[in-house]
């Protein structure tokens, strides 16, 4: 089986804001903080010799241009008429040919995007959902809501959540900065509820030395990236030590090998490997082999995407050490590329072979702004 046409297209789906954001000049150039009511989704799709079609994400948002010229310019020429039925083979190769390109960033979400794809070929090849494939032993998952920020407002915040709660979401995952907004959620959280908090690296070190007690108190499962930058891991360390507030990170390391010291050094409590960034599927595969030789802390995949890569994660969960819940990036979009994206409490992973898939083709045509 080779592969023999590489296309790559950049979707843009619009969702209804719950609260107008503020933000500041580099909330223009950062998805976390923009004002624009869109999400854009980077998605690979390659064709075989044989009629087999497999679909990859590569992470991005607001740098997805840049990935996908490496997708179109770069990586499509190197992979067509290659043999694609050896996954290791064909990404050690690929991995090796664009190591020059840097180990983390850009390339490597395009190698996300192309390994994310090849094991959608191979569970169609084997007529098996991806999760079955992987020996997963889990065919239901818990889904939970990954708020945008509020800035704060209560007003908005509160009688949100409070919905949710009664939808029957018991995971919820805040984006906020403000110490008071996490405090108020957490005393509306039902008694079997877990709350989640991801700053988006806002504070100081004094200041997170200040505020993680008061979170820790509070009952905060954990505390995501609460520094910058992001990868100063034994900050990380140090903050834990001091506070007591369980820490999570893995958001924006590179590969799995930064995920296995990690791992190996017991460094944080929550590991966070992002299937569309760090390497696909076979990284996660990697990194959830490390954590069985060195079982600090645990896994719980990071996953703001809704194209492949989010149902890549959710077959992913099959096979994590412990059961865990899905995050979504929870936005009222105002189209669904596929079911899957129907959100709720409980859902099923797909029973068809591959990923599960399958794009509503007018809605693809549609909101599809840019192709490779």
């Amino acid at each position: 089986m080779r592969i023999s046409r590489v296309d790559s297209f950049i979707v843009r789906l619009g969702y209804k804001p719950i609260y107008q954001r503020q933000t500041s000049k580099e909330g223009e150039f950062n998805a976390a903080r923009s004002r624009q009511p869109t999400l854009d989704s980077l998605i690979l799709r390659l064709e075989t010799d044989t009629g087999l079609v497999g679909w990859g994400e590569a992470f991005g948002h607001a740098c997805n241009p840049a990935t996908m010229a490496l997708l179109s310019e770069r990586l499509a020429p190197f992979l067509k008429g290659e043999q694609c039925d050896d996954i290791s083979a064909l990404m050690e190769k690929a991995h090796y040919a664009f190591h020059s390109y840097g180990r983390g960033g850009t390339m490597m979400y395009a190698l996300s995007a192309l390994d994310i794809a090849l094991w959608d070929l191979r569970a169609k090849a084997h007529q098996q959902p991806l999760w079955q494939l992987l020996g997963g032993t889990r065919s239901q998952i818990e889904l939970y809501p990954s708020l945008g920020s509020f800035d704060g407002c209560l007003d908005k915040l509160i009688p949100y959540v409070q919905n949710l709660i009664k939808q029957g979401y018991r995971h919820i995952k805040l984006h906020e900065r403000s110490l008071q907004a996490t405090l108020e959620v957490s005393r509306i959280m039902p008694e079997d509820g877990v709350l989640m908090l991801d700053t988006n690296c806002a504070w100081t070190e004094d200041e997170a030395a200040r505020i993680l007690p008061q979170l820790r108190d509070a009952g905060v499962a954990f505390v995501e990236e609460p520094t910058f930058p992001p990868e100063a891991l034994t900050r990380l360390r140090r903050l834990r030590q001091q506070t007591g507030m369980p820490l999570a990170a893995g958001e924006n390391m590179n590969n799995s090998e930064e995920f296995r010291q990690c791992i190996e050094r017991g460094l944080v409590d929550v590991m966070q490997p992002s299937v569309a960034k760090i390497g696909g599927i076979s990284a996660v595969l990697e990194i959830i082999a490390a954590h069985h030789a060195h079982p600090h802390g645990f896994l719980l995949p990071h996953c703001f995407y809704y194209g492949p890569g989010l149902l890549a994660t959710a077959h992913l969960l099959s096979v994590m050490p412990k059961t865990v819940p899905l995050e979504v990036p929870w936005l009222e979009f105002e189209q669904t590329l596929h079911p899957f994206m129907v959100w709720r409490p409980q859902c099923d992973l797909p029973l068809t072979p591959g990923l599960g898939f399958d794009p509503d083709p007018q809605i693809l045509e549609r909101y599809t702004v840019a192709r490779g």
